[in-house]
């Protein structure tokens, strides 16, 4: 059906002023842009004003009121409100596939979203690994360091003890001169007095003794200290302890209570 054909039958209600609602609106559009349409209006309005002067005027031509009427009975026709008539079909379609784009970008969105949070906790387990795998690195290079250090043949040995009563304290120094690297081992050290702590001290062959470490003994008497900062190629002619402050102490403050024999 043309767009003049689907106008047609509106045409005649229209000229008689009985077209109202959406048809009316919708066929006054149509005139705007259908001069075909409006020229057809234009004839039967003229039809339509014969008619009414055949009431009391003189009598319209035959084929005016024939035209008319041919008109007229094309309306019983649209039973159907003509909105409805012209309702495209594919509306509901557009509906329910709009609506369905709708529920697949939110899925989109959804999984996106799932995604990302994996990826952001696969990036931080991958980062607590490496860092792990970084300290144990460094670990085992200190401990490679350290094990070179003391086997080198300029490591010097140094055992201090007490001439106390049995069980005697005793101490093991294991020091490298070259890389200023040092082991120190403690047994059997009598307990201290409160605020108190045994500090270790380097005796240089020449100069004033080297602070190199502040430990306590646990409750069996043993005591470790391990690389403390000491500076690297002093020569040293042995070890001592002395009783100090708990923070340690510069320059020794008391008596040696032990001194190292080079072994």
């Amino acid at each position: 059906m043309s767009v003049h054909e689907q106008f047609a039958d509106d045409l005649s209600l229209y000229a008689m002023g009985a077209l109202a609602g959406e048809e009316r609106r919708a066929l006054e559009e149509h005139l705007k842009q259908c001069s075909a349409c409006r020229q057809e209006l234009d004839k039967l309005r003229g039809d339509v004003a014969l008619l009414a002067l055949s009431v009391s005027g003189p009598k319209p031509p035959e084929r005016s009121r024939e035209r008319l009427m041919a008109a007229i009975k094309k309306e019983p026709r649209r039973i159907e409100p003509a909105p409805a008539a012209r309702r495209p079909w594919w509306r509901p379609l557009e509906w329910a596939l709009a609506g369905a784009a709708v529920i697949v970008v939110m899925l989109l969105a959804r999984q996106n979203g799932d995604l990302q949070r994996t990826v952001s906790n696969l990036s931080a387990a991958i980062s607590g690994q490496q860092q792990q795998l970084a300290q144990a690195q460094q670990q085992l290079a200190q401990a490679q360091q350290l094990v070179t250090s003391l086997a080198s043949p300029d490591s010097e040995h140094f055992t201090l003890i007490a001439s106390n009563t049995p069980p005697q304290p005793q101490g093991k120094a294991i020091y490298s001169r070259k890389t200023g690297t040092l082991v120190f081992i403690a047994d059997n050290m009598p307990k201290l007095p409160p605020q108190k702590a045994y500090e270790l001290w380097l005796i240089p062959q020449s100069g004033a003794p080297i602070p190199a470490g502040v430990f306590k003994p646990d409750a069996r008497g043993s005591a470790t200290v391990v690389e403390p900062t000491l500076p690297s190629g002093v020569e040293a002619k042995t070890f001592a302890i002395t009783v100090e402050p708990e923070e340690g102490s510069p320059a020794p403050t008391s008596k040696p209570l032990m001194v190292g024999v080079q072994s």
